[in-house]
């Protein structure tokens, strides 16, 4: 009885609200992503006693950085996998995804993951209360990795600000009396409380057909 071979592509959905893709990757797609970056190498190579291109394979090839090329490979057929896999589970991915290398040994099926999330589902009740209100009440699971990213902006703009006033990180957390995960718990934390806000004022938006998100506020502040 042969082996089955594993589907291109699953879907998991943790509690976090993140989207984890497992990409399945026949080792024939791989090795070919290799043999034709290997092939532009070839073409692009110039040896002594050789014009640009000329040079045989068997010469230019043991010249290359096989790790560096296996990568140069992976990132032209790693995005084609994920895009494929996207449509066949019907995403609408937010962000980029963060892959990474589960299995790849010659001869046999490579299997990635691909993290990333969706804009998440807003259940708002059904009387609106002014946002404040508003926000306890509604059903909203924002994804970790959407408070990373944001969080991680937050820090790097932190970071910039800092710099032009002349002060150091270490300084401002000193001042703040603030441990580096404390600093990042607090940034991922407000991330969290902000996007939360923004989901829901897009979701009345949507809902009430408002013009934009001016007009949403103003809605909202009217409500009693």
């Amino acid at each position: 009885m042969t082996k089955s071979s594993p589907p291109p592509s699953s879907l998991n959905r943790p509690l976090n609200g993140n989207l984890e893709l497992t990409l399945s990757v026949p080792w024939s797609r791989v090795h070919a992503a290799y043999e034709s970056t290997v092939e532009e190498a070839v073409a692009d190579a110039e040896l002594p006693g050789f014009r640009k291109g000329k040079a045989p394979r068997n010469l230019v090839e043991p010249k290359l950085d096989h790790s560096q090329t296996l990568g140069h490979a992976l990132s032209h057929l790693i995005p084609k996998e994920y895009a494929a896999a996207v449509k066949e589970h019907s995403l609408k991915p937010l962000l980029n995804p963060q892959i990474k290398i589960v299995s790849g040994k010659e001869g046999e099926d490579w299997v990635f993951s691909a993290i990333t999330c969706e804009a998440p589902a807003v259940t708002l009740p059904k009387k609106l209360v002014p946002l404040d209100k508003l926000i306890p009440v509604c059903k909203i699971l924002i994804p970790d990795l959407l408070v990373e990213e944001e969080a991680n902006h937050r820090l790097n703009a932190l970071v910039e600000n800092l710099t032009q006033l002349g002060t150091s990180v270490t300084q401002y957390l000193s001042t703040k009396k603030l441990t580096p995960p404390e600093l990042k718990a607090q940034l991922a934390s407000q991330a969290r409380a902000d996007l939360t806000a923004e989901f829901i004022i897009l979701e009345v938006q949507k809902t009430q057909k408002l013009a934009d998100r001016t007009k949403t506020l103003e809605f909202l502040k009217n409500l009693l």
